[in-house]
């Protein structure tokens, strides 16, 4: 769970570092690099977080069906064990009862 929390500053720092090299290269202006570079940050921050909460309501989603369908198979197991036990015992009731 822990690297979940990692994603939306990685994503944000990944962004800055692209925009800032672009800017860099097309030769902008210190003050315009410092506004797009402010901007950039807080848009894939908030894009970034946005993600990151739909992925781990993603991941809430699956274990609980993982849960679910975990159980239902060790319902089902004990169920079909039951079953066979009553079988051999009323088996045995009747040969009980034969004798």
């Amino acid at each position: 769970m822990k690297k979940n929390r990692l994603f939306a500053p990685f994503l944000m720092l990944f962004a800055g570092a692209v925009v800032s090299i672009v800017m860099y290269i097309k030769q902008y202006n210190m003050k315009q690099m410092l506004i797009i570079l402010l901007c950039v940050l807080v848009v894939f921050y908030a894009m970034g977080c946005f993600i990151q909460k739909r992925v781990i309501s993603f991941m809430k989603q699956i274990e609980e069906k993982e849960e679910a369908e975990k159980a239902a198979i060790e319902g089902e197991v004990i169920e079909k064990e039951n079953p066979d036990e009553d079988e051999s015992n009323s088996k045995e009731g009747t040969d009980q009862q034969e004798e």
